[in-house]
């Protein structure tokens, strides 16, 4: 996963995060594994999430940001 701005934190099976309101974040799967995640979140003024744009395999790993 990783914050905007901030290095790359690697995440494991049976981990929790938790980003804040309004915090652009990307999180997915490494090269050569999947991934689930469960996600949880409130509604503010009647909006719950804002997708933001398309996260390269290159940003994803870190290479651009």
């Amino acid at each position: 996963m990783q914050v905007w701005g901030e290095k790359i934190q690697e995440i494991h099976p049976g981990d929790a995060v938790w980003f804040a309101a309004g915090e652009k974040h990307w999180h997915g799967a490494g090269a050569h594994t999947a991934m689930t995640h469960i996600a949880i979140q409130e509604s503010l003024d009647g909006k719950a999430v804002e997708w933001l744009e398309h996260v390269t395999d290159e940003e994803h790993q870190g290479q651009s940001r």
